[in-house]
Order: C-alpha cells, then structure tokens, then sequence
C-alpha cells in the first residue's frame, strides 16, 4: 500500500527544488531593494553607527582611583576614592569632579569644569551635613557607584564589611527638570532589575510522560529526562524506546527519578529556554533551542541573566546572545559577577545597547546590537561608562590603580537622548514623512525575512516561520508598496505566495519520507525476526531446510519494490540486503550440510508422487488447482537449493554430486506428475468443453427461435441478427479446439443469416 501512494503523489522532488530556488530568487530581490532603501535612509537621516573616535584621559588634583561616571546636565561626573593612605578630607570636591567635552582639532577631549561653573549639584546644607555624618561615622567609606535610577541621581557608598552595608545618597530633578539634592536614604532605590525580562515556567508532575524511558514534556515540543545517568533532550515523546535525541550529557548522580530534577523552561520568540538541575547539582545547566532549525546548544552564560533581543529575535547575556536563527556567539572576555542592568534603545530603533555591571562597581560591560544587521557588535569592557546627550559613550578604561590621570575611551553611537534627537532638523520627502525610526524597523524586519530564508533549515517549522514573518511585515508597515520607498512589498507577497506553495510541498514530501521510513522499519522488523528464527530453528526435514531458504529470498524479494518508493532510505535498503546475502549463503551451508543424507529428499519423492496421484485421480478442472500450486511450490524449493548449491563453493565434489542427483531425482518426479497433470486436464478440459458447448449451441437456438418472434420491422430483424453474430463469434473464440462445434457454429450462422432475411423480406 505504500508503494501505491508514493506511485501516485503527485510530489515530485523536482518541484520542491523548484520552489526552493523561487523563494531564494524573491529574498535576494527583497534583501537588494531593502538595502538600496537603507542607503536613502542614511544618506536622509545620516548613520550613526558604533564606532571608535579615540582616548583621552581625565586629570585629577589628587592621586585617586575613578570609581564610577554619570551625565548630569550635558556634563561628566566623576565620582573617585582617595589613593589608599593618602590623607583624606572626604569632601564633595575631593570625591566628585566635573567634566565639560570639547572638539578639539586632534579630536575628543573632556576638561574639567571649575565649581563655578559646574551643575549646581552639591550645594546645599542637607547635603554637607550628610556627607559630613558619612564620612564621621563611617571614616572608611568609599564610593561604589553612581546610578541613574527613575531620573534619580544616586551615589552609592560602602559603608561596613557587607556588601549590603551601604549609604545612598540620592538626588531628584526639580519642577525646572535639574536634580536637587533630597537626602541620604536612597538605600530603597538602590535595586537592580530582575536578571531576565521574561518568565521562566517551572514544570509539574502534570508534564510527565510515564512509560518504560519517562519524560518531561515542554509544550509537546521538546521532551526532557535526567534518569539512568544521562540529561537527554528529545524532540519525539516516545516513552517506549528515547528516539529523537538531541542533547545528552552525563548527570552527576545516576540514581535519580524524574521529579527529583528541577526543570523549567521559557519562550523566546522561535527560541525554547531550558533550565535544569539535576538531583543533588547545585548548579543550574542551561540550554537553547532553536525551533527553526531543530538545534540545541548548552548556554550557560544564562545563568546570570537574559534579555529579549528587539522582536524577540532571540537573547542577549551577559557575553554573548543567541538569535532565533540557531546563530549564536560567546565572547572571549571575563563576564564574572556581571549582570544585566539596564537597556537603552536608540531613538532611530536601528540600535539596542545592554549594559553589564558588577552590582558592586568597578566592571562594565556594553553590548550594542544593530537591528538591521541582525548582528551584536565586538563587546566594550571597562570599569564604568556614561553616554552624553549626542550619543557620545565615554568609558573609564585601565587599572584600578591610584593616578592623576585616568584613560577613557569615547564612542560614537547612535544612542542620543531623546531631546537631542528631537532637535535635529527635519527631512523633507516620503522618508521624512514615514520618519527615521518606522523606516528601521520595516527594513530590520524585511531583511530578518530574508535571513529567515538563508539561514534556517528545510523544517516545517522554517517555513512557517518564513510565512509569519511576510504576513507580520506586510500588515505592519503601510508604506511598503510605495514605489519611492523601494516597493518592498513586490517580493514580500512574492516570498510569502512562494512559502506557503513550499510548505504544502514539504509536508508531501515529509509524508512520503515518514512512509517510506515506516515501510523500511516494517521490513527490518520482519527480517530481524526471520533470522532470529532460522538461526534458532534446527529442521528436522529437507521440507523445513527449504522452507528457511524460501523465506530467505522471499524477504529478499520484499526489498526491491523499498527501492523504488520515493525518499526511501537507499543505504539502510542496501544494508538489509547485505545482511540478507549473508544469512541466505549461511542458511544455504547449513541446508547442504544437511541435504548430503541420502534419504533428505524422501519426502519431496513422495509428494511428487502424491501430487501424480491426485492429478490422476481428478474429476473437474477445478481440482487441478491445488495439485498446480503444491506442484510450482514443491518445484520452486528444490530449485531454490539447486541454485544455492550451484552458487555456493562446496568442497566436497561427492556432496555436490550426491545432492544435485537427488535434486534431479526430484525433478523427474515432478517432470512425470506435471505431464500426468496436462494429460488429464486436456481430457477434462475436453469433456467440459463439450458439454458446456452443447447447453451453449441449445441456448443459441432457443434465443434465434426468440428473436425472430419478436422480430416485427426490417430494423429489428436488423438488430437481432447484430446480436447474435456477436454471440456467435464470442462461441467460436471461447472453444477454439473443438473443431466439430466450431463446424457446427458456421452451419448455424448460415443458417441464422438464411432465417433473418427470409423474416426480412416477408415484413
């Protein structure tokens, strides 16, 4: 029944390749214009891309280590530690310095503002007196961080041994927008955020699979077990025998069940999210896995947090990101004690930058990731970093070792603020009128089409996600089949028509590989079977040996028509065969070995001989029957071992001789019942002829009596006359060897022509 569907389908393995090339066609057309309309935006808005402008350095009065740095008013604040030993008078001035940019001919350069003409942020009795209590209560206080916290300005002290032990000086901005100082009991505002922007679901007993290999169901999609001492992740829920891996590791303590591990997941665009622990592991492992690509990868960097990228495109952690396409990267660089603390999402939308930092101070981490590109630019290290309002990124670079100068770093970005943003001037013409932003986000997603196509493999799950994808961005952006704007949507539609052709395709085609699998398992079971049996089995009959044969190439037989089922798996077909070879010519020796008895063949001579008898004794041709079928199935067994002696390399000259002479004793018996058998089935043949041709030339005669009654006009003699010639004829051919009734047919149409005419022309 396999065979006949796959005959049938109307699949063609050539019209999948087809499409295939049609939807590649359609995506490096929507990847050229989206790429020609990138480069009109730019040259419209300008770019702003992540990008090097060089270093300076901030000079101090006093050796000091440079803690942390803030933007406050379009200025740097520099908040700094005295050297260690150094006599310190723990003042505002002595901790905190101002920091005005400006443009060089050589280049970037942050000068240090005098209090005069610094931001008004540290007067103010409130905040002497408590700077004043810090530093008499706590002489060995030292800043760890200046955060920006819901417009908050927060100066961030140890206080004590514990790193919980701190002071917090806090600053809010006024009804005029500038931060005033409040008190020191920002110890509240001091919280991070939660180390993942999603929800992790734990699962229950109500996600386990009982069976002979229990599991973990994570949305029926992927299938997780810890037990027998091996973590493996499959994406088949076969409980019965693990199929479908796609992960495994060992796990510490091999003794364990299913509900001592701690599993919990979570969902991330077209990425799955595993977190386990293993019973008695005290570390969580982490892991990713692709949907549109079937893959999975361990991601432990994870485990100190995780961010969605921009349309949930996949995640970023601290030192690496992971994209829904399966592509993935780890950064070369020390990520220890970092965590994610904050994003900050460029006004244009082309860029998102995450920042990582040690919660106590003293590590930074940057990673900036362009949405059109798709791509997270080489991370930025350093101790601490603030962004100016023009999207200048300035980073503290170098040792935590006490100077007068202190190198940074400074950036270009396109991480403005959002008044500065506001103040550009406008651009005239259909982008100024979509505007900056909404033109990023159609060609980020366009061109995420297109890696879709590149980048993701041949799964229902890809293409489906390639159909989404055209179907989300068509319907967002309304200005894609403006001819001005590059007409995006020409090859969208064309892309997402050509997607859903290839889905019905591949699902045919899949069907089709899932049949022809079926059909191959189902004959290695059988052969499996087979063998297990012949090799167990010890006949005690020549009839039995030749039986074991007969199976043998019987089960050869069945894998011819596997090959020519459509997606079959040759190699695996070739291997059964081979296998088969093997057991046929081993079953054959073991036959020969056997048949060198004298007396092996008794039983064949005396069902030939039965077989004579019977064919003799018969008294219809219907009788015959069975007498041909043990005849063929006697004479097909011993022809089969015949052949195997001949093909086999047998020693033994006097065996080979003594068998092909029973061999050939056999076949004259058969040769003698099968002429008993045609001599008798010519003579019944004959006599039923006979008499089948009697009732037949009577029923003639009584239909031309008939039809020349009912004969009443020239055209019905016509007619009857037709039909009887006809019946005639279809007489003659049926009983070609009796010649006498075939004479007596030709009197009869004489005679039934010579009675139709005369009928004739009396009406």
């Amino acid at each position: 029944m396999l065979t006949d569907t796959t005959t049938t389908a109307s699949v063609d393995s050539g019209d999948y390749e087809v499409l295939r090339a049609r939807m590649a066609e359609h995506a490096a057309e929507l990847a050229r214009r989206a790429e020609r309309l990138n480069a009109q935006r730019v040259s419209a808005f300008g770019a702003n891309d992540l990008r090097l402008l060089g270093g300076t350095r901030l000079a101090t009065e006093a050796e000091c280590v440079l803690r942390d740095l803030a933007t406050v008013d379009g200025a740097v604040l520099a908040g700094a530690n005295p050297a260690p030993g150094a006599t310190a008078r723990n003042t505002v001035d002595e901790r905190f310095g101002w920091y005005a940019s400006s443009t060089e001919v050589d280049g970037f350069e942050l000068v240090r503002v005098v209090s005069a003409t610094a931001p008004d942020l540290f007067g103010g009795q409130g905040l002497v007196r408590d700077f004043d209590e810090l530093f008499r209560y706590y002489r060995e206080a030292c800043l760890l961080r200046l955060r920006r916290v819901d417009g908050l300005l927060l100066a961030v002290f140890q206080a004590g041994p514990r790193p919980d032990d701190v002071r917090v000086l806090r600053w809010r901005p006024d009804t005029a927008g500038r931060l005033a100082y409040v008190d020191a009991r920002g110890d509240r505002d001091h919280v991070f955020p939660s180390a993942y922007d999603f929800a992790w679901t734990e699962t229950t007993r109500d996600d386990h699979v009982p069976g002979r290999h229990p599991l973990v169901t994570i949305d029926g999609e992927l299938f997780v077990s810890t037990v027998g001492g091996t973590l493996v992740v499959t994406n088949i829920g076969d409980t019965e025998s693990i199929r479908g891996i796609i992960h495994r590791e060992p796990v510490e303590e091999s003794l364990q069940s299913l509900a001592d591990a701690d599993i919990a997941y979570a969902r991330v665009g077209t990425l799955i999210l595993l977190r386990v622990r293993p019973y008695k592991e005290r570390a969580w492992r982490y892991f990713v896995h692709a949907t549109t690509t079937g893959t999975l990868v361990r991601q432990d960097g994870i485990a100190q947090g995780a961010y969605r990228l921009p349309g949930d495109e996949g995640i970023v952690f601290p030192g690496g990101f992971h994209l829904g396409t399966g592509m993935h990267k780890t950064f070369d660089t020390d990520t220890h004690d970092l965590r994610l603390e904050r994003v900050v999402r460029a006004p244009n939308g082309e860029g998102t930058l995450y920042v990582c930092q040690q919660p106590a101070g003293g590590g930074t981490l940057l990673l900036s990731y362009n949405a059109i590109r798709k791509e997270m630019a080489a991370p930025i290290t350093g101790r601490a970093f603030t962004l100016l309002n023009d999207g200048r990124l300035v980073v503290l670079r170098g040792d935590a070792e006490p100077t007068r100068t202190h190198a940074v770093q400074v950036w270009a970005t396109p991480y403005v603020s959002d008044a500065y943003a506001a103040g550009q001037p406008p651009v005239a013409g259909p982008l100024g009128r979509i505007g900056n932003a909404d033109l990023v986000h159609g060609i980020s997603d366009s061109l995420a089409v297109v890696r879709l196509v590149e980048e993701t493999g041949a799964t229902t799950a890809a293409y489906e996600a390639v159909l989404a994808a055209c179907t989300r961005v068509t319907d967002r952006y309304h200005w894609l089949a403006e001819a001005e704007l590059a007409d995006l949507s020409a090859p969208l539609n064309g892309l997402r028509e050509t997607a859903g052709q290839v889905i019905a395709e591949f699902r045919t085609v899949q069907d089709l590989t899932h049949a022809a699998g079926a059909a191959v398992d189902r004959a290695a079971e059988h052969i499996a079977a087979l063998v297990r049996r012949v090799r167990a089995e010890t006949p005690r009959s020549a009839e039995t040996w030749i039986r074991q044969l007969t199976d043998l190439r019987d089960a050869q037989g069945r894998l011819a028509p596997l090959r020519e089922m459509r997606y079959a798996d040759l190699h695996r077909i070739d291997a059964l065969r081979t296998g088969l070879d093997e057991e046929l010519a081993a079953a054959g020796r073991r036959t020969i070995t056997h048949l060198s008895d004298p007396d092996s063949f008794a039983g064949h001579r005396t069902a030939a001989t039965e077989l004579a008898d019977q064919a003799q004794e018969a008294e219809t041709v219907a009788d015959m029957a069975p007498v041909t079928a043990g005849l063929d199935e006697l004479g097909g067994g011993v022809q089969l071992v015949a052949d195997i002696v001949a093909d086999l390399d047998v020693t033994d000259a006097t065996t080979r001789t003594a068998i092909l002479e029973q061999i050939a004793e056999v076949q004259a018996g058969l040769g003698r019942a099968r002429a008993i058998l045609a001599a008798r089935h010519r003579v019944l043949a004959e006599e039923e002829g006979r008499a089948e041709s009697a009732a037949q030339f009577a029923l003639l005669t009584q239909t031309v009596t008939g039809a020349l009654s009912t004969a009443d006009s020239p055209e019905a003699c016509d007619e009857h006359l037709a039909q009887i010639l006809l019946r005639i004829e279809d007489l003659d051919a049926r009983c070609p060897e009796l010649d006498d009734f075939r004479d007596a047919l030709a009197a009869k149409r004489a005679e039934v022509e010579d009675a139709f005419a005369a009928r004739r022309q009396h009406l």
